[in-house]
């Protein structure tokens, strides 16, 4: 338990300042790259549990990743007006094309790529390039979102488990997560939403201006496909369902990631933080979550362009 909060601790003194800062956006990135590499080492190390990849498989499984992680998230300083899909579009199909390329090429040419091989590195790239690549976007987007997403995560996973603990009577799913219940879940999804919904609503209250909203902006939504023109009670019945359902998605990321665990025979993705495992293991909801988020901010973003 020591461990675990020293390792607790000294990510939080690193993390956070990389969150909030807007000149540490490059630093950030830079991060998320070395995450990046080492998430995928973690993947392509698990399923070589089951059947031996070998190296060469692994090293292109991970460049592929770092390439749809690069793709759709380099010279992301560019964005404007959250329009994500004009400036990460064209990126994300090249990069696309060129993995399906490499893949189908390995399937061809290589005798011991097998079918069942593709879909282990099809969820590499994707899961953890896409994940990856969605939290530099929220970060570079502003600390609105990159807060919210964090805010999210973090207090639906500790009072899932707090609540879970306390209460907990009905196994979610025993098979994969023995010490999941639906109380917990349920629990944690409420608290989240009471206060990450509430930072979301109020968040040009907290934070009026300078430094942290140079824009100005007074929501989590405002100027997202005019949504900031409702009023607080209209933005409020945006943010808080969109807070349940952000909430819910990190949970079952949170369980895909057991089960693929499960699968596998791990306990642990890795072991880089100790106490807390590897990088999956702490980003495994927010991968999810912030991939889900990105996702409803181009949807609501291009909704305005028609």
């Amino acid at each position: 338990m020591k461990k675990r909060a020293i390792t607790g601790l000294i990510m939080a003194l690193v993390f956070i300042p990389l969150i909030i800062f807007p000149e540490l956006v490059i630093p950030f990135q830079i991060l998320m790259t070395i995450g990046v590499i080492i998430a995928g080492h973690e993947m392509v190390e698990m399923f070589n549990k089951e059947k031996p990849m070998g190296t060469r498989i692994k090293v292109i499984t991970i460049l592929l990743t770092l390439i749809l992680f690069i793709a759709t998230s380099f010279y992301t300083t560019k964005l404007e007006n959250l329009n994500i899909i004009n400036y990460i579009g064209p990126k994300f199909i090249i990069a696309v094309f060129l993995i399906v390329i490499i893949v189908l090429g390995l399937l061809v040419f290589k005798d011991d790529f097998k079918g069942n091989d593709i879909g282990k590195v099809i969820l590499t790239v994707f899961y953890v390039g896409l994940g990856a690549s969605s939290i530099v976007i929220l970060r570079v987007l502003g600390l609105r979102f990159i807060t919210y997403l964090f805010l999210t995560t973090v207090l639906t996973d500790v009072f899932a488990y707090t609540i879970g603990v306390k209460f907990g009577k009905h196994k979610m799913a025993p098979n994969i997560s023995p010490k999941k219940s639906w109380e917990g879940a349920i629990g944690g999804t409420v608290v989240a939403t009471i206060i990450a919904g509430t930072y979301g609503l109020l968040f040009g209250k907290i934070f009026p201006s300078g430094l942290f909203n140079p824009e100005g902006y007074k929501t989590l939504v405002d100027g997202i496909s005019g949504l900031g023109n409702l009023d607080l009670l209209g933005q409020g019945l945006i943010i808080f369902p969109l807070t349940i359902l952000l909430s819910t998605v990190g949970q079952i990321g949170d369980l895909v990631a057991s089960k693929l665990k499960r699968t596998y025979d791990v306990k642990d993705f890795g072991n880089i933080f100790p106490g807390h495992g590897g990088v999956l293991d702490r980003f495994d909801s927010s991968f999810f979550a912030s991939m889900f988020l990105v996702t409803m901010i181009m949807f609501l973003t291009a909704t305005s362009l028609f």
